[in-house]
């Protein structure tokens, strides 16, 4: 009869250790993975982060900027130069300056508040002119001096003309500002009364064409601001702001600068001959501004470095900038050169 296997009752030390030690290697490469992916994901979330809002926040600009000194077919290089003539009682001093062909005005290096917040030190803003908050409308024929302007279809409420607003009628030949006394439908279309209660006279300038539009007169102003929150890191988040002359809104967060440039075409080739500074122009000088050349610099309001990530900003230097020790955030420069269409076409 052949002796059976003797039963195992249990582990030696020497298995233990070996176990053991096997277990905490595998657990150690794990740790390796898990903690490598985390660093990716958070990098990659950063970036994202980072690019989405660049985008956003230039778009916002430029978008206005295109839009900047809009009048239909009126633009200050037409021959004659067209007529614009400010109607408004008591006008605010953009109107006049509108008037003149200056479609911009810009601040440089901070230290202005909007709607009670106040610039970042250091960053330009700057304010955009045009019809800006709603649709272009166009006249149901020839307008008279006298009498209402016709627009056609309802052009009321949201999107629409409001009482009480600026508002711009052009044809090639000019434009006059004036100031809607009323705003109401008549028969499918939208009549606009220009009243001497808010305007210099009762009356136009003169007769618009049966071409003519009419835009609602508004200003965006752009900058940058503490929004008064830390992250999870307890540094300051920093957003980009619009000013429509009542109140500052928050547009997207994570933009840490703003730098503005001017292009001006002194000699009246249509070629960019200078930028400068907002300080740094005169008033003819505004009414010269071809195209705008803007740099957001953009970071990701988040730690996403597991290292202190150096970055350049063109504006301010052309050498890497290397932040804090204890900021680990990434950051990324957006810049648009944005030709001042209305001005040059």
């Amino acid at each position: 009869m052949s002796k059976g296997f003797k039963r195992q009752c249990g582990l030696t030390l020497v298995e233990l250790m070996v176990a053991t030690t096997l277990s905490l290697v595998l657990l150690a490469g794990v740790l390796v993975v898990f903690a490598a992916n985390k660093t990716t994901y958070r990098m990659q979330n950063g970036l994202g982060t980072l690019q989405e809002n660049g985008r956003y926040a230039m778009r916002q600009i430029v978008n206005d900027l295109q839009l900047a000194g809009f009048g239909g077919c009126l633009s200050p290089n037409l021959e004659p130069k067209p007529r614009v003539i400010n109607l408004v009682d008591g006008s605010p001093t953009y109107l006049d300056e509108f008037a003149g062909g200056q479609f911009f005005a810009g601040d440089d290096n901070g230290g202005s508040s909007y709607g009670g917040a106040a610039m970042s030190a250091g960053t330009d803003a700057i304010e955009i002119r045009g019809p800006l908050r709603s649709s272009v409308g166009y006249t149901t024929g020839e307008v008279n001096a006298s009498g209402n302007i016709m627009v056609k279809g309802d052009a009321t409420g949201t999107g629409g003309f409001e009482t009480n607003e600026y508002l711009l009628i052009s044809d090639c030949a000019g434009a006059d500002i004036l100031q809607a006394t009323n705003v109401q439908l008549a028969s499918g279309d939208t009549a606009i009364a220009h009243a001497s209660t808010g305007n210099t006279q009762a009356n136009l300038s003169r007769a618009f064409a049966a071409d003519s539009v009419v835009t609602a007169f508004a200003t965006h102003t752009y900058f940058i601001a503490d929004t008064g929150r830390d992250n999870a890191s307890g540094q300051d988040i920093t957003a980009l702001y619009r000013f429509d002359g009542t109140s500052a809104v928050e547009l997207v967060d994570g933009v840490e600068d703003l730098q503005i440039e001017y292009a001006l075409d002194t000699d009246g080739n249509g070629r960019i001959d200078a930028f400068n500074d907002a300080d740094a122009l005169t008033a003819v000088e505004w009414s010269e501004v071809t195209a705008i050349r803007i740099s957001l610099l953009m970071n990701s309001v988040e730690a996403a470095s597991a290292v202190v990530a150096p970055y350049t900003y063109f504006p301010t230097q052309s050498t890497p900038i290397t932040p804090d020790a204890d900021d680990f955030r990434l950051r990324q420069e957006f810049s648009s050169l944005v030709s001042v269409r209305n001005a040059v076409q």
